[in-house]
């Protein structure tokens, strides 16, 4: 991971930024512009006139933030209305639910746990998941801001992003992480949260100011500010456009405070805007990190690094092959892009190294003295420990690189990466998905009938070993090939759980036997990052 230090002006060092970048930033914007691509034209228009919209009447009619962005745009060589529109992809990717829920690439679950450590001292550790394995990952860094205006701020991020708005502590002992909250939530008269957490770091350094600020500001779309203070005050800040709804709490003498993406306003059903099995796959993770904060507090230990294994490393789910109805996706996932955990008072910080997914293989950075003279150095166990395999880091990576595959509809990369994982996963309960997701792949890719009649049999022997809304899937498969092959229906509609997939059954009886393959497998959408099938007839 790369280290660099800004010093001096605001718009000069992001102009030297931009100069430093103008390679890498290339590859990153390329990835963060194909979040948005969807099959469908219609959708593309209604994100483009969205962007267009949010462009005219927020980030670039407002001088200062203007100035900021056109430094960094100059230093890559692109016209700032490109740069901006960059900048505004991850707010329409989090506010899409309201036209388009889950067709989007960026659904996705972050993770932050606070405790103290042994010391007292408080620890924010934060796992950022995001759909740009293989640049993000690839160009990471840190930036010491040490600019005119700004509290000493060590900020994480990527290159292509200049600003500290991702995951940042400061020299004020203030820590924060930035959790994508979907929800329908459109200002297009609010700042761009990238700017507006920057602008906040000018503003505000104690929970008090950073509540007056928030109060006066807008936002795009619907983000939450996870933070914590010197004094042991965390703060869980849903921003929501013109509205704003918190929780305060503090971090216990003893325990760890979890939260991963639920709307801190429990009284908005969010479940409505999101895509139909994210709710479960937030459940999934927030129960899998109880059972690991409950086992690490059996332990004495309290330190940095303790907590960042525990985070880092998936909880082990014993369950009987081919029965994988009690399997829950983890707190570190396929799609974790950095894990790291952030200490302002002692001014270190500690990083998973290495390629996405960042599961803990002995591959801790350090960095140390983070508000003077950051120094980086790799932290080795000194004693054997137990971490993930690499047939299972291997596993992880090959789902991912199957819903690369599955996103760009190339059938080679799909069947090629799906087979790795399952092969790799053989004795891991991710095998399951991995095995689910082929099978889907067959029902997109084939047409034989032969094919198609193996095919009805394998999801027939998975029905009943899946958890809910996969099964649920699974269900709505075995109906689908059943109508292709003409034999007798077995699926009956109070089998599927999830109302909004029961009704698709029922949609789906209306399409009608000669194009009824075609047309499902061309609006039926993947999402192995979030155990899902998004269908574009579904909203």
């Amino acid at each position: 991971m790369d280290l660099t230090t800004l010093i001096g002006d605001i718009d000069e060092n992001f102009y030297q930024l931009g100069l430093a970048d103008k390679t890498a930033a290339k590859d990153v914007h390329r990835s963060v512009k194909n979040m948005l691509a969807t099959p469908w034209a219609p959708v593309n228009k209604v994100i483009e006139e969205a962007a267009k919209a949010v462009l005219k009447n927020s980030l670039l009619a407002k001088t200062d933030y203007y100035n900021h962005l056109k430094s960094y745009a100059d230093g890559l060589g692109i016209q700032v209305e490109e740069a901006a529109y960059t900048m505004l992809i991850p707010e329409i990717v989090s506010c899409m639910t309201k036209w388009a829920p889950g067709f989007i690439k960026g659904n996705f679950g972050c993770s932050s746990f606070f405790m103290r450590n042994e010391k007292g001292e408080i620890v924010h550790g934060r796992i950022l998941d995001f759909p740009l394995q293989g640049t993000y990952d690839r160009e990471e860094r840190a930036v010491l801001y040490d600019v005119k205006g700004l509290p000493r701020t060590l900020g994480f991020g990527t290159k292509g992003i200049p600003y500290p708005s991702i995951t940042l502590m400061t020299e004020d002992g203030m820590t924060l992480s930035l959790h994508q909250k979907f929800t329908n939530v459109m200002n297009t008269k609010g700042l761009s949260i990238f700017e507006l957490i920057f602008d906040m770091l000018k503003n505000a350094g104690d929970k008090a100011s950073v509540l007056d600020y928030l109060r006066s500001h807008q936002s795009i779309t619907t983000w939450c500010l996870y933070m914590s203070f010197k004094n042991g005050d965390v703060l869980g800040v849903d921003v929501m456009g013109k509205d704003l709804y918190y929780n305060e709490l503090t971090v216990p003498d003893e325990g760890v405070l979890y939260f991963c993406n639920h709307l801190e306003n429990k009284t908005i059903n969010q479940e409505e805007m999101l895509p139909t099995g994210f709710h479960q796959y937030n459940l999934m993770r927030e129960e899998m990190a109880a059972k690991k904060i409950q086992q690490y507090l059996k332990k004495k230990e309290r330190t940095d690094a303790s907590l960042i294994k525990m985070m880092a490393t998936p909880f082990e789910q014993k369950l009987k092959k081919g029965h994988y109805e009690d399997y829950k996706m983890d707190n570190i996932t396929p799609s974790s892009l950095t894990v790291m955990t952030l200490n302002p008072t002692a001014a270190t910080s500690l990083y998973i190294d290495g390629p996405a997914p960042k599961l803990y293989r002995d591959n801790l950075l350090s960095i140390t003295e983070a508000f003077t003279h950051p120094q980086m150095v790799e932290l080795k166990s000194k004693k054997k420990e137990k971490h993930v395999s690499d047939d299972y880091w291997q596993g992880l990576h090959a789902l991912m690189e199957a819903q690369h595959g599955f996103d760009k509809r190339d059938a080679q990369s799909v069947y090629h990466n799906l087979q790795f994982a399952v092969d790799h996963l053989e004795n891991h309960p991710e095998r399951c998905v991995a095995e689910f997701y082929f099978l889907i792949a067959q029902y997109l890719y084939e047409t034989h009938p032969k094919v198609l009649t193996t095919l009805l049999h394998d999801f027939k022997k998975l029905e009943g070993h899946l958890p809910q809304t996969l099964n649920d899937h699974c269900l709505l498969f075995i109906g689908r090939l059943e109508r292709i092959l003409t034999n007798a229906a077995t699926i009956e509609e109070d089998k599927i759980k999830h109302p909004k997939l029961r009704s698709i059954y029922n949609l789906e009886l209306k399409i009608p036997k000669a194009i009824f393959h075609v047309t499902t497998k061309n609006l039926i959408v993947p999402r192995i990052d979030i155990l899902d099938v998004i269908y574009a007839y579904s909203h």
